[in-house]
C-alpha cells in the first residue's frame, strides 16, 4: 500500500482502486456519505438507524463476529492469524495463587491478541482444512489477493463507495467470499443469503469491481459449516436474484443520495401502520 495513503484519515480521500493490505480499523471506519455493507444494512432499516452507526452507536461484538474474524484470519492470512490470535491455555485451579498467577502472566503475554477456546481453535482448524481441501474453494482461495480493499465512485449518483473482498483473483474475473454457517446446503444458505442480505453485497461488490474497469466480474459464496464433517458448499447467484440484489441496492443508493442532499435523515414515517401477524402465528 502506498506510504501516503496509509496515512490518509479516511477512505474517501484515496484515488479509486484496489488496495491490498489496508488495516481494518482503517477500512472499517465509519464516514457519512460512504457506502459499504454495513451502511445499506442500516439504510435498509431507516436513515436514523445509518445515521447512529455513522455516529459510533454501539454494536455488541458478539462470540459469533468473533468466531468470523478468526476463521477469515486462519484461511484468508494464516500469518496473521499466528500473530495475532491465540488458544487460551488450562491454567489449573484459579483458587490458587499458582493459577492465577499463571492466568494472569499469559494474559500479560497476550495483551491486544484474539483469545480462542480450545473448541474453537479445533473447530476452526477443521474448518480451513476442509475449504482448503475442497477442490473448488481451495484453488479459490490459493493465489490472488486476499482482503483487498476497494474505493470506487458510483457513477449515477457520485457517492464514494468501498468494499472489503476476502479474496481478489483479477486473473480470474472473480470475487470469493467466505461464509460460516449451519448449513451449507443450497436451500439453507438460500435462506442465509435472503436474512442476511448477501445479495445485496453481491450487487455491491460487483459494482465496484465493474467501476474499477472489471466488468462482468463473478461473486462466488463458499459456505462452511461450523460443525463435523465441516462440510464446503459453493454457491453462485442466480440472475434473478442478482437482479434482486441490485434493486435494493439502487433503492439504498437512492435513499442516502435524498438524504444529504435535503441534509434529513429520517426514522419511522410518522404515521399510523396496520400490520398483520406472520401466517406462523396463525397455525396451532
Amino acid at each position: 500500500m502506498n506510504a501516503q495513503l496509509a496515512t490518509a484519515d479516511r477512505l474517501s480521500q484515496w484515488p479509486p482502486g484496489i488496495y491490498p493490505g489496508v488495516p481494518a480499523e482503517a477500512y472499517h471506519r465509519r464516514e457519512l456519505g460512504v457506502v459499504n455493507k454495513g451502511a445499506l444494512d442500516r439504510l435498509a432499516r431507516t436513515p436514523a438507524h445509518y445515521r447512529a452507526w455513522v455516529n459510533g452507536a454501539d454494536e455488541p461484538d458478539t462470540p459469533a463476529l468473533v468466531f468470523g474474524r478468526a476463521l477469515h484470519a486462519l484461511v484468508l492470512e494464516p500469518d496473521m492469524f499466528a500473530r495475532e490470535w491465540a488458544q487460551q491455555p488450562q491454567f489449573g485451579d484459579l483458587r490458587t495463587k499458582a493459577g492465577k498467577a499463571a492466568r494472569d502472566a499469559w494474559q500479560t503475554a497476550h495483551a491486544g491478541v484474539g483469545v480462542l477456546s480450545l473448541d474453537d481453535w479445533t473447530k476452526l482448524h477443521a474448518m480451513r482444512e476442509a475449504v482448503m481441501a475442497h477442490p473448488v474453494a481451495g484453488k479459490l482461495f490459493t493465489g490472488g489477493t486476499p482482503e483487498a480493499t476497494a474505493v470506487w465512485i458510483d457513477r449515477r449518483t457520485g457517492l464514494v463507495c468501498k468494499a472489503r473482498f476476502d479474496q481478489w483473483r483479477d486473473d480470474l474475473v472473480l470475487i470469493g467470499d467466505l461464509k460460516s454457517t449451519e448449513d451449507a446446503g443450497p436451500a439453507a444458505f438460500a435462506r442465509s443469503i435472503a436474512r442476511y442480505r448477501y445479495h445485496v453485497q453481491d450487487a455491491h461488490y460487483c459494482a465496484g469491481a465493474a467501476a474499477l474497469g472489471f466488468p462482468g466480474v463473478r461473486f462466488v459464496f463458499v459456505a462452511v459449516e461450523k460443525t463435523a464433517p465441516y462440510a464446503v458448499a459453493v454457491h453462485m447467484l442466480d440472475v434473478e436474484s442478482s437482479s434482486r440484489g441490485e434493486e435494493l441496492l439502487a433503492r439504498e443508493m437512492d435513499t442516502l443520495t435524498d438524504c444529504l442532499r435535503t441534509d434529513t435523515l429520517p426514522g419511522y414515517p410518522a404515521q399510523v401502520n396496520t400490520i398483520a401477524l406472520p401466517n406462523w402465528a396463525f397455525s396451532d
